[in-house]
């Protein structure tokens, strides 16, 4: 091919990094997928506690229990996903079946000592804190086409420079003919002006976010409870979109359609560390508060992008060798917590509780890699452009339980998750979580049941002058065990 320049594999170059305010949302923005009866409640416990999922709220909660405890989650998630296009809409349904929680607490009596402390616990628990696994596409006309953002990308850059710089983007709309020089510095598309543009574009989305616990708790007089925990984040992300463009009735260009594809893998973990309390003014009423640290990742990207285009003489395509591939490190801070809760128990009858979650995304940080292999990148203009976009938010947390003949358990809750961003730049409604369940124990163990409903609505992007709304309804159903020793 004759406008091929060779295309290499990346390993240290910023001008080809994607990195954005998307990453420090999407790795920030968690939620517990725990325990049925943390589920059943809408994962508010952080004043409650005697939970193994408590822990990724109020590590205190672990002082809550007198007795060892070893319990295990499964939970299968249902999602349809459904998107209008100018007109047309399209729905597309994804299922996962998943370990949500798996953990213990030994639990150690010494009160023997006199020293006010009448337990300590020691814990561990896996969580699961966020599921990526997703899927939808649409399809629909419109004029305004992924070669316009393209072409405006490309302006004012040499040849050579779509091929360093726009490698994944412009340059292999360059290679296989799809834009083409203005005469002017500038490039255009090679498509019928005027005529309507046929838009297919799929999306598939894996991975999600774990966080492995290691907890110790105590509690003084059942008055004071107190915890401390450190956890081992893993994050793994991958995506892949396929977009298609047609030309209906194309009268004057050679350009028919195209396909272009762009591959993302991101891999990564880090450390989270809190600290909290719980105390009881009075036997029915319980106060909790639990400081989280940001979480400190260190992600590594792969990525690829493919481009074929189909014209009335002939196919352009680009070989094997010369598809771009890149990869790059670096370093992730999530946004700090601040959870305060409130709870009410009635007696041997049930509880409230009531988790309210402040998050500062603002704090949300990007910084280069200290691998030496990579090249330094100095991420300040993106921090600053995150930090115009996205603000502090107040999560809360409503839940309930019901307890007849002292071991038949009915419970309720609900949450919501106000978006990140900033409502001036992006009218997105926050997420809201509705969940019920059943439990039930005997002797020392227990099974519990929950049913969650999770709605999400968002914009998605294919390029700045397209846009769809997806709407998104989860369902998670979970069962879990619990036995006491």
């Amino acid at each position: 091919m004759k406008k091929h320049l060779l295309f290499f594999t990346i390993l240290a170059a910023p001008m080809v990094l994607g990195q954005d305010v998307r990453d420090l949302v999407r790795f920030s923005q968690t939620q517990t997928y725990g325990s049925a009866r943390f589920e059943a409640m809408a994962g508010s416990f952080g004043a409650l506690g005697a939970d193994l999922s408590t822990s990724t709220i109020n590590p205190a909660g672990y002082g809550r229990y007198s007795s060892s405890t070893f319990g295990m989650s499964f939970g299968h998630n249902y999602t349809r996903n459904s998107v209008l296009f100018n007109g047309i809409k399209s729905e597309e349904k994804v299922n996962a079946f998943r370990l949500n929680n798996l953990g213990f607490v030994l639990t150690n009596d010494i009160s023997k000592n006199n020293k006010g402390f009448i337990f300590n616990q020691f814990g561990f628990s896996y969580n699961r804190i966020e599921n990526f696994k997703d899927a939808f596409h649409y399809k629909g006309q419109q004029y305004r086409s992924l070669l316009d953002h393209f072409a405006s990308s490309a302006n004012g850059m040499s040849v050579n420079d779509l091929y360093t710089s726009l490698a994944f983007t412009s340059g292999l709309a360059w290679d296989t003919y799809a834009i083409d020089p203005n005469g002017s510095g500038g490039y255009f598309p090679r498509l019928d002006q005027g005529a309507e543009v046929i838009h297919q574009r799929s999306v598939n989305t894996r991975g999600g976010m774990s966080e492995y616990n290691f907890s110790a708790s105590g509690n003084y007089m059942n008055k004071l409870y107190v915890g401390f925990n450190w956890g081992i984040r893993t994050g793994r992300y991958i995506e892949d979109y396929e977009h298609r463009e047609e030309v209906v009735n194309n009268n004057f260009n050679s350009l028919d359609s195209f396909q272009y594809e762009y591959h993302l893998k991101t891999r990564g973990s880090g450390n989270i560390f809190r600290i909290g309390a719980i105390y009881l003014p009075i036997e029915q009423l319980r106060m909790g508060l639990s400081i989280h640290t940001p979480s400190f990742f260190e992600f590594k990207d792969e990525f690829s992008a493919d481009m074929v285009s189909y014209h009335k003489d002939t196919t352009y395509y680009v070989l094997e060798e010369y598809k771009p591939e890149g990869e790059y490190k670096y370093r992730l801070r999530t946004p700090p917590k601040l959870v305060a809760s409130l709870a009410y128990v009635f007696g041997t009858r049930g509880a409230i509780n009531v988790d309210a979650e402040w998050m500062g995304y603002g704090l949300a940080h990007l910084k280069t890699t200290q691998d030496e292999n990579y090249e330094p990148y100095d991420y300040s203009d993106i921090n600053r452009e995150a930090r115009d976009q996205v603000r502090s938010v107040i999560n809360l947390r409503v839940g309930g339980e019901l307890v007849f003949h002292s071991q038949y358990f009915l419970r309720a809750g609900y949450a919501i998750y106000p978006s990140a961003y900033k409502e001036d730049l992006y009218h997105i409604k926050p997420i809201q979580i509705y969940s019920f369940g059943l439990g039930f124990k005997w002797k020392r163990s227990s099974l519990d049941f929950a049913f969650r409903f999770e709605e999400r609505n968002y914009p998605y992007f294919a390029f700045p002058e397209s846009s769809v709304d997806l709407s998104s309804q989860r369902q998670l159903f979970s069962l879990n065990y619990q036995i006491g020793f």
